[in-house]
């Protein structure tokens, strides 16, 4: 029985060890994982700038927005004035190099000689106001198509026909 009794206290002994040995690692492995790492002392050189965003930029164009004329008359109106001062600011803003032709237009009413020769005043008339503002007049040239265009056939379709229309060249 002796025997049997040292055995039985050597197991004891050995679970006893065992037992104390992974409860130990246990703790020893909960406590380092609690544990937070002292931060680092940087001066700021080591850290890689971010990559800048790659951004698009639209490229604004400018253009003369159509310009309409009341019957009979080359006279610019205030919408008109409008219209072609903020196209010449935007022709200025972009370093304005290519050419522009002003083709002015008539509704069906009158003769041909003198819709082609309105028309023309139309765009002169245009031409003249963006000279005035400081856009350089011999990058804009002038046509008239007079009434060949027109495709009114009341009051206010013939408006639509009165006007000046611009184009790159």
């Amino acid at each position: 029985m002796k025997q049997t009794n040292t055995k039985m206290h050597s197991n004891r002994v050995l679970t006893t060890c065992i037992c104390t040995a992974f409860s130990v690692v246990a703790m020893a492995g909960c406590k380092n994982e609690a544990e937070e790492p002292a931060p680092e002392v940087t001066t700021g050189a080591e850290a890689a700038l971010p990559e800048p965003e790659s951004v698009e930029v639209e490229e604004v164009r400018c253009a003369l927005q159509t310009v309409y004329f009341a019957f009979d008359s080359a006279e610019l109106d205030s919408a008109a004035l409008a219209s072609i001062q903020d196209a010449v600011e935007c022709f200025r803003g972009q370093g304005f190099e290519g050419g522009l032709l002003l083709t002015g237009a008539c509704d069906p009413r009158g003769t041909e000689e003198y819709n082609i020769a309105l028309g023309e005043r139309r765009a002169s008339a245009v031409r003249d106001y963006m000279r005035g503002l400081g856009l350089n007049s011999s990058r804009v040239s002038i046509t008239s198509v007079g009434e060949e265009m027109a495709t009114g056939t009341d009051e206010a379709s013939w408006a639509r026909d009165r006007n000046v229309a611009a184009s790159a060249e």
